[in-house]
C-alpha cells in the first residue's frame, strides 16, 4: 500500500512539473511535427537515423515511412518508471520515439510520438505515452535540429 501511494505521489509530482512548460510549437495533430522543404522521404529517413545514432539512441525498427529509436532508462528515471508502470521483476524501462515520415507535396512531413515501455516477468508489455509538454518539446527540438521547420 505504501509503495502504491509513493508511486502515485512521485508520478503526480513529475506529471505536474512537466505540465507547466509551454509548447514551443502547437500542431494540428497535437504531436511534434516538422516539414522538411524540397526533399525526399529517403533523405529525411536518413537524417532521422543519423540524428538518433549521433544522440546515442538505439534504432529498434525502421521501414520507408517510419523510424523507431530510443534508449534504456537509467538511474532515478529507471526507478521512477519501474514504480509507475512495472515492478521489481520488470525489464529496465525503455523510452522510445516513433517518427512517421510521409510526402507532403514537394516536401516531407514528420510526426513524432514518444512513450515508455517495460515487460513484466510474465511477458506482458506495459506502455505509457509521454505526452507532457517537456517530452513534446524535446522531440520538437530534435526535429528542428535535423533541419525541419
Amino acid at each position: 500500500m505504501i509503495k502504491k501511494i509513493l508511486t502515485l505521489l512521485l508520478f503526480t509530482l513529475f506529471t505536474f512539473s512537466c505540465a507547466h512548460e509551454p509548447l514551443i510549437k502547437t500542431t494540428a495533430s497535437g504531436f511534434p511535427e516538422a516539414i522538411f522543404i524540397n526533399t525526399t522521404i529517403e533523405e529525411v529517413h536518413s537524417k532521422i537515423i543519423n540524428g538518433c545514432t549521433l544522440n546515442g539512441l538505439t534504432i529498434y525498427e525502421t521501414n520507408k515511412n517510419y523510424v523507431i529509436c530510443g534508449k534504456l532508462t537509467s538511474g532515478f528515471d529507471a526507478v521512477l518508471a519501474n514504480l509507475a508502470i512495472g515492478n521489481r521483476y520488470s525489464t529496465t524501462p525503455e523510452v522510445k520515439a516513433r517518427f512517421t515520415i510521409f510526402q507532403h507535396g514537394n516536401d516531407v512531413k514528420v510526426v513524432a510520438q514518444q512513450w515508455i515501455e517495460t515487460q513484466t516477468a510474465f511477458g506482458q508489455r506495459r506502455v505509457e505515452p509521454l505526452n507532457h509538454n517537456k517530452h513534446k518539446n524535446a522531440l520538437q527540438q530534435f526535429l528542428f535540429s535535423l533541419g525541419g521547420e
